[in-house]
Protein backbone atom coordinates (compact mmCIF):
# COMPACT_ATOMS: atom_id res chain seq x y z
CA UNK A 1 0.00 0.00 0.00
CA UNK A 2 1.44 3.30 -1.08
CA UNK A 3 1.44 6.28 1.28
CA UNK A 4 -0.01 9.56 0.10
CA UNK A 5 2.82 12.20 -0.07
CA UNK A 6 0.36 15.13 0.15
CA UNK A 7 -1.03 13.77 3.43
CA UNK A 8 2.48 13.68 4.95
CA UNK A 9 3.05 17.32 3.98
CA UNK A 10 -0.12 18.45 5.79
CA UNK A 11 0.92 16.52 8.91
CA UNK A 12 4.34 18.19 8.94
CA UNK A 13 2.77 21.67 8.56
CA UNK A 14 0.35 21.04 11.43
CA UNK A 15 3.18 19.96 13.72
CA UNK A 16 5.22 23.05 12.86
CA UNK A 17 2.29 25.35 13.60
CA UNK A 18 1.74 23.74 16.99
CA UNK A 19 5.41 24.00 17.89
CA UNK A 20 5.58 27.63 16.79
CA UNK A 21 2.45 28.46 18.74
CA UNK A 22 3.87 26.95 21.91
CA UNK A 23 7.14 28.79 21.46
CA UNK A 24 5.49 32.27 21.05
CA UNK A 25 3.13 32.09 24.00
CA UNK A 26 3.20 35.63 25.58
CA UNK A 27 3.79 36.09 29.28
CA UNK A 28 0.57 36.59 31.23
CA UNK A 29 0.52 39.65 33.51
CA UNK A 30 -1.74 39.67 36.54
CA UNK A 31 -2.35 43.03 38.27
CA UNK A 32 -4.39 43.98 41.31
CA UNK A 33 -5.13 47.51 42.61
CA UNK A 34 -5.57 48.04 46.36
CA UNK A 35 -5.58 51.03 48.71
CA UNK A 36 -2.06 51.93 49.82
CA UNK A 37 -1.01 49.70 52.72
CA UNK A 38 -3.34 46.80 51.80
CA UNK A 39 -1.12 45.07 49.23
CA UNK A 40 -1.42 41.26 48.79
CA UNK A 41 1.33 39.13 50.32
CA UNK A 42 2.28 37.56 46.99
CA UNK A 43 3.04 40.93 45.35
CA UNK A 44 6.18 40.84 43.21
CA UNK A 45 6.28 44.59 42.49
CA UNK A 46 4.07 47.59 43.05
CA UNK A 47 3.52 51.03 41.57
CA UNK A 48 2.11 53.95 43.55
CA UNK A 49 -0.40 56.39 42.10
CA UNK A 50 -2.90 58.91 43.45
CA UNK A 51 -6.22 60.37 42.42
CA UNK A 52 -6.54 64.10 41.79
CA UNK A 53 -8.67 66.54 43.73
CA UNK A 54 -10.05 69.82 42.41
CA UNK A 55 -8.81 73.10 43.92
CA UNK A 56 -10.67 76.34 43.22
CA UNK A 57 -9.09 79.78 42.95
CA UNK A 58 -11.71 82.47 43.53
CA UNK A 59 -10.61 86.01 42.65
CA UNK A 60 -12.64 89.17 43.23
CA UNK A 61 -11.75 92.50 41.66
CA UNK A 62 -13.03 95.44 43.69
CA UNK A 63 -12.93 99.19 43.22
CA UNK A 64 -12.65 101.80 45.94
CA UNK A 65 -13.79 105.29 45.00
CA UNK A 66 -12.42 107.60 47.67
CA UNK A 67 -13.53 111.23 47.93
CA UNK A 68 -11.36 113.73 49.83
CA UNK A 69 -12.66 117.20 50.66
CA UNK A 70 -10.51 120.17 49.67
CA UNK A 71 -9.20 122.59 52.34
CA UNK A 72 -11.25 125.48 50.86
CA UNK A 73 -14.52 123.68 50.11
CA UNK A 74 -16.45 126.06 52.39
CA UNK A 75 -15.53 128.99 50.10
CA UNK A 76 -16.18 127.29 46.74
CA UNK A 77 -19.56 128.93 46.23
CA UNK A 78 -18.49 132.33 47.57
CA UNK A 79 -15.41 132.78 45.37
CA UNK A 80 -16.07 130.47 42.40
CA UNK A 81 -19.82 129.89 42.41
CA UNK A 82 -19.41 126.10 42.75
CA UNK A 83 -22.03 124.18 44.72
CA UNK A 84 -21.40 120.53 43.83
CA UNK A 85 -18.19 119.89 45.76
CA UNK A 86 -16.90 117.20 48.11
CA UNK A 87 -17.74 118.34 51.63
CA UNK A 88 -16.49 115.36 53.65
CA UNK A 89 -14.16 112.41 53.22
CA UNK A 90 -15.87 109.18 52.18
CA UNK A 91 -15.29 105.85 50.44
CA UNK A 92 -17.54 103.80 48.17
CA UNK A 93 -16.62 100.18 47.42
CA UNK A 94 -18.00 98.03 44.60
CA UNK A 95 -17.27 94.57 43.17
CA UNK A 96 -16.20 94.82 39.55
CA UNK A 97 -15.44 91.25 38.52
CA UNK A 98 -15.48 87.66 39.76
CA UNK A 99 -13.21 84.96 38.32
CA UNK A 100 -12.96 81.25 39.17
CA UNK A 101 -9.97 79.15 38.11
CA UNK A 102 -9.49 75.40 38.61
CA UNK A 103 -6.42 73.20 38.97
CA UNK A 104 -5.75 69.67 40.23
CA UNK A 105 -3.64 68.47 43.13
CA UNK A 106 -3.06 65.07 44.71
CA UNK A 107 -5.85 63.93 47.00
CA UNK A 108 -4.11 62.74 50.21
CA UNK A 109 -7.07 60.45 50.97
CA UNK A 110 -6.76 58.48 47.72
CA UNK A 111 -3.38 56.77 47.32
CA UNK A 112 -3.44 53.37 45.61
CA UNK A 113 -0.97 50.58 44.97
CA UNK A 114 -0.87 48.88 41.57
CA UNK A 115 0.41 45.42 42.52
CA UNK A 116 2.08 43.03 40.08
CA UNK A 117 1.03 39.54 41.15
CA UNK A 118 2.38 37.71 38.13
CA UNK A 119 4.37 38.72 35.05
CA UNK A 120 5.80 42.20 34.44
CA UNK A 121 4.44 45.73 34.06
CA UNK A 122 6.22 48.63 32.34
CA UNK A 123 3.70 51.38 33.12
CA UNK A 124 3.03 52.43 29.52
CA UNK A 125 -0.61 51.40 29.78
CA UNK A 126 -1.07 54.18 32.37
CA UNK A 127 -0.30 56.86 29.80
CA UNK A 128 -3.90 57.41 28.61
CA UNK A 129 -5.01 57.97 32.22
CA UNK A 130 -2.04 60.23 32.98
CA UNK A 131 -2.56 62.33 29.87
CA UNK A 132 -6.19 62.97 30.82
CA UNK A 133 -5.24 63.79 34.41
CA UNK A 134 -7.40 60.95 35.70
CA UNK A 135 -4.57 59.63 37.88
CA UNK A 136 -1.35 61.20 39.18
CA UNK A 137 2.05 59.66 39.86
CA UNK A 138 2.85 62.12 42.65
CA UNK A 139 5.73 63.79 40.82
CA UNK A 140 3.56 66.46 39.22
CA UNK A 141 4.18 70.04 40.40
CA UNK A 142 1.91 73.07 40.48
CA UNK A 143 2.50 76.81 40.74
CA UNK A 144 -0.35 79.10 41.71
CA UNK A 145 0.45 82.58 43.02
CA UNK A 146 -1.51 85.52 44.36
CA UNK A 147 -0.18 89.08 44.32
CA UNK A 148 -0.48 91.09 47.49
CA UNK A 149 -2.62 94.21 47.56
CA UNK A 150 0.50 96.36 47.73
CA UNK A 151 1.53 95.14 44.27
CA UNK A 152 -1.93 95.76 42.84
CA UNK A 153 -2.33 99.40 43.85
CA UNK A 154 -3.41 101.53 40.90
CA UNK A 155 -3.15 105.02 42.35
CA UNK A 156 -0.48 107.32 43.72
CA UNK A 157 -0.89 107.75 47.47
CA UNK A 158 0.59 111.26 47.27
CA UNK A 159 -2.27 112.33 45.03
CA UNK A 160 -4.61 112.73 48.00
CA UNK A 161 -2.33 115.31 49.61
CA UNK A 162 -2.92 119.02 49.17
CA UNK A 163 0.64 120.32 49.13
CA UNK A 164 0.24 123.44 46.93
CA UNK A 165 -2.18 125.72 48.75
CA UNK A 166 -1.23 128.91 46.93
CA UNK A 167 1.59 131.02 45.52
CA UNK A 168 1.50 133.67 48.23
CA UNK A 169 3.15 133.70 51.63
CA UNK A 170 1.30 131.92 54.40
CA UNK A 171 1.86 134.87 56.74
CA UNK A 172 0.85 138.52 56.52
CA UNK A 173 1.92 141.68 58.31
CA UNK A 174 -0.55 143.86 60.11
CA UNK A 175 0.11 147.30 61.66
CA UNK A 176 -1.70 148.10 64.86
CA UNK A 177 -1.68 151.20 67.07
CA UNK A 178 -1.13 151.02 70.79
CA UNK A 179 -1.16 153.81 73.33
CA UNK A 180 1.47 154.30 75.94
CA UNK A 181 0.77 156.42 79.01
CA UNK A 182 3.44 159.03 79.72
CA UNK A 183 3.50 160.87 83.05
CA UNK A 184 4.35 164.57 82.86
CA UNK A 185 4.61 167.20 85.58
CA UNK A 186 1.02 168.21 85.19
CA UNK A 187 -0.88 165.26 83.65
CA UNK A 188 -0.97 161.77 82.14
CA UNK A 189 -0.53 161.80 78.34
CA UNK A 190 -1.53 158.94 75.95
CA UNK A 191 1.18 158.59 73.31
CA UNK A 192 0.29 156.48 70.19
CA UNK A 193 2.79 153.76 69.26
CA UNK A 194 2.57 151.67 66.08
CA UNK A 195 3.87 148.11 65.81
CA UNK A 196 3.93 145.50 63.06
CA UNK A 197 2.41 142.09 63.83
CA UNK A 198 3.18 138.99 61.70
CA UNK A 199 0.40 136.40 61.82
CA UNK A 200 -0.83 133.42 59.85
CA UNK A 201 -3.42 134.16 57.20
CA UNK A 202 -6.97 133.02 57.79
CA UNK A 203 -8.51 130.24 55.69
CA UNK A 204 -10.80 132.78 54.06
CA UNK A 205 -7.86 134.94 52.96
CA UNK A 206 -5.92 132.00 51.56
CA UNK A 207 -9.01 130.74 49.75
CA UNK A 208 -9.51 134.18 48.18
CA UNK A 209 -5.89 134.26 46.99
CA UNK A 210 -6.17 130.74 45.54
CA UNK A 211 -9.39 131.66 43.73
CA UNK A 212 -7.81 134.81 42.29
CA UNK A 213 -4.80 132.81 41.06
CA UNK A 214 -7.11 130.21 39.52
CA UNK A 215 -8.97 132.89 37.58
CA UNK A 216 -5.63 134.35 36.49
CA UNK A 217 -4.60 130.95 35.10
CA UNK A 218 -7.79 130.76 33.08
CA UNK A 219 -7.18 134.27 31.76
CA UNK A 220 -3.65 133.36 30.67
CA UNK A 221 -4.84 130.24 28.91
CA UNK A 222 -7.55 132.21 27.09
CA UNK A 223 -5.03 134.82 25.97
CA UNK A 224 -2.67 132.11 24.76
CA UNK A 225 -5.39 130.39 22.74
CA UNK A 226 -6.59 133.65 21.19
CA UNK A 227 -3.09 134.86 20.31
CA UNK A 228 -3.00 137.88 22.60
CA UNK A 229 0.50 137.15 23.90
CA UNK A 230 3.29 139.34 22.56
CA UNK A 231 5.58 136.31 22.43
CA UNK A 232 3.41 133.49 21.16
CA UNK A 233 4.63 129.88 21.70
CA UNK A 234 4.25 127.49 18.80
CA UNK A 235 4.69 123.83 18.04
CA UNK A 236 5.58 121.61 20.99
CA UNK A 237 6.05 124.64 23.23
CA UNK A 238 2.41 125.58 22.73
CA UNK A 239 1.20 122.11 23.70
CA UNK A 240 3.52 121.91 26.71
CA UNK A 241 2.40 125.34 27.95
CA UNK A 242 -1.29 124.50 27.66
CA UNK A 243 -0.75 121.16 29.36
CA UNK A 244 1.03 122.82 32.28
CA UNK A 245 -1.72 125.42 32.63
CA UNK A 246 -4.34 122.65 32.66
CA UNK A 247 -2.43 120.80 35.40
CA UNK A 248 -2.11 123.92 37.53
CA UNK A 249 -5.79 124.77 37.08
CA UNK A 250 -6.85 121.24 38.07
CA UNK A 251 -4.58 121.39 41.13
CA UNK A 252 -5.97 124.71 42.36
CA UNK A 253 -9.55 123.80 41.49
CA UNK A 254 -9.29 120.65 43.64
CA UNK A 255 -8.61 122.89 46.66
CA UNK A 256 -12.28 123.86 46.40
CA UNK A 257 -13.97 120.87 44.73
CA UNK A 258 -11.97 118.07 46.41
CA UNK A 259 -10.43 114.97 44.86
CA UNK A 260 -11.80 111.58 43.87
CA UNK A 261 -9.34 108.69 43.78
CA UNK A 262 -10.15 105.31 42.23
CA UNK A 263 -8.24 102.27 43.47
CA UNK A 264 -8.52 98.78 41.95
CA UNK A 265 -7.66 95.81 44.17
CA UNK A 266 -7.97 92.03 44.02
CA UNK A 267 -8.70 89.52 46.77
CA UNK A 268 -8.09 85.80 46.19
CA UNK A 269 -9.03 82.62 48.06
CA UNK A 270 -8.08 78.97 47.49
CA UNK A 271 -10.86 76.46 48.24
CA UNK A 272 -10.63 72.66 48.36
CA UNK A 273 -14.23 71.39 48.00
CA UNK A 274 -15.38 68.72 50.40
CA UNK A 275 -15.85 65.13 49.30
CA UNK A 276 -19.47 64.19 48.69
CA UNK A 277 -22.57 65.05 46.70
CA UNK A 278 -24.26 67.39 49.19
CA UNK A 279 -24.53 71.15 48.83
CA UNK A 280 -21.67 72.93 50.59
CA UNK A 281 -21.07 76.57 51.53
CA UNK A 282 -17.72 78.28 52.11
CA UNK A 283 -17.63 81.65 53.86
CA UNK A 284 -14.95 84.04 52.62
CA UNK A 285 -15.26 87.50 54.19
CA UNK A 286 -17.81 90.22 54.64
CA UNK A 287 -18.09 93.10 52.21
CA UNK A 288 -19.40 96.59 52.84
CA UNK A 289 -19.98 99.35 50.30
CA UNK A 290 -18.62 101.84 52.84
CA UNK A 291 -15.74 99.87 54.42
CA UNK A 292 -14.76 97.25 51.83
CA UNK A 293 -13.65 93.82 53.05
CA UNK A 294 -14.32 93.06 56.70
CA UNK A 295 -13.54 90.09 58.99
CA UNK A 296 -16.31 87.51 59.02
CA UNK A 297 -17.03 87.92 62.75
CA UNK A 298 -18.15 91.55 62.40
CA UNK A 299 -21.84 92.38 62.18
CA UNK A 300 -21.47 95.01 59.46
CA UNK A 301 -21.60 94.34 55.73
CA UNK A 302 -22.92 91.38 53.74
CA UNK A 303 -21.54 87.85 53.86
CA UNK A 304 -19.49 86.76 50.86
CA UNK A 305 -19.87 83.02 50.22
CA UNK A 306 -19.14 80.30 47.68
CA UNK A 307 -21.99 77.80 47.28
CA UNK A 308 -21.28 74.50 45.50
CA UNK A 309 -24.12 72.16 44.50
CA UNK A 310 -23.11 68.89 42.74
CA UNK A 311 -25.57 67.87 40.02
CA UNK A 312 -25.12 64.10 40.52
CA UNK A 313 -24.44 63.27 36.87
CA UNK A 314 -22.03 60.44 37.79
CA UNK A 315 -24.30 58.80 40.36
CA UNK A 316 -25.11 55.74 38.21
CA UNK A 317 -21.42 55.02 37.59
CA UNK A 318 -20.77 54.92 41.32
CA UNK A 319 -23.57 52.44 41.99
CA UNK A 320 -21.53 49.62 40.44
CA UNK A 321 -18.26 50.23 42.27
CA UNK A 322 -16.89 48.57 45.40
CA UNK A 323 -13.28 48.93 46.50
CA UNK A 324 -13.50 45.45 48.06
CA UNK A 325 -14.30 43.80 44.72
CA UNK A 326 -12.03 45.50 42.21
CA UNK A 327 -11.38 43.03 39.36
CA UNK A 328 -7.88 42.09 38.29
CA UNK A 329 -6.07 44.11 35.63
CA UNK A 330 -8.32 47.10 36.35
CA UNK A 331 -7.34 50.61 37.43
CA UNK A 332 -9.32 52.48 40.08
CA UNK A 333 -10.05 56.11 39.23
CA UNK A 334 -12.70 58.75 39.82
CA UNK A 335 -15.07 60.40 37.33
CA UNK A 336 -15.53 64.11 38.17
CA UNK A 337 -19.07 65.35 38.60
CA UNK A 338 -20.45 68.62 37.29
CA UNK A 339 -21.36 71.14 39.99
CA UNK A 340 -23.05 74.52 39.98
CA UNK A 341 -20.89 77.10 41.74
CA UNK A 342 -22.30 80.45 42.85
CA UNK A 343 -20.50 83.46 44.33
CA UNK A 344 -23.04 85.02 46.71
CA UNK A 345 -23.03 88.46 48.34
CA UNK A 346 -25.81 88.19 50.86
CA UNK A 347 -28.84 87.06 48.82
CA UNK A 348 -27.40 88.32 45.52
CA UNK A 349 -25.61 85.97 43.11
CA UNK A 350 -22.55 87.76 41.73
CA UNK A 351 -21.64 84.93 39.33
CA UNK A 352 -22.65 81.37 38.47
CA UNK A 353 -20.31 78.72 37.01
CA UNK A 354 -20.59 75.07 35.95
CA UNK A 355 -17.36 73.26 36.75
CA UNK A 356 -16.12 69.68 37.10
CA UNK A 357 -15.12 68.65 40.62
CA UNK A 358 -13.38 65.34 41.34
CA UNK A 359 -14.44 65.25 45.00
CA UNK A 360 -18.12 65.22 43.97
CA UNK A 361 -17.63 62.39 41.46
CA UNK A 362 -17.79 58.62 41.85
CA UNK A 363 -15.25 55.81 41.70
CA UNK A 364 -15.05 53.35 38.82
CA UNK A 365 -12.53 51.05 37.13
CA UNK A 366 -10.84 50.95 33.73
CA UNK A 367 -8.86 48.24 31.91
CA UNK A 368 -5.09 48.10 32.21
CA UNK A 369 -2.57 45.55 30.89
Amino acid sequence: MKSNPMKKIFVYIAVLVLVAGCGNTSEITKLQVTPLGQEPKDTEAKFLYALPQTVLKVELTVREERSVAGPYWEYAERYLGLKEVVKKNSSLWSIWDVAVDVHSEMDPRHFYSLNVIEGSFDGSSLNPYLQQGTVLLGTETIHESVKGNGLLSTHNANYIRYEDLGVNNNFEERTETMYKTVVTDTAFVQVPIQRTVVEQKSSSTKAKEAADFLLELRTRRFEMLTGEYEVFPDGEAMGASLNKLDQMEASYLSLFTGKTITKIMKRTWFIVPETGVNLSTYSLDKFSELLGFLPGELMEGKTLEVVIEPLGLTQRAGDYFSIASVPGNALVYRIPDVAELKIMLGEEALATHRISIYQSGHMTTGPIQ
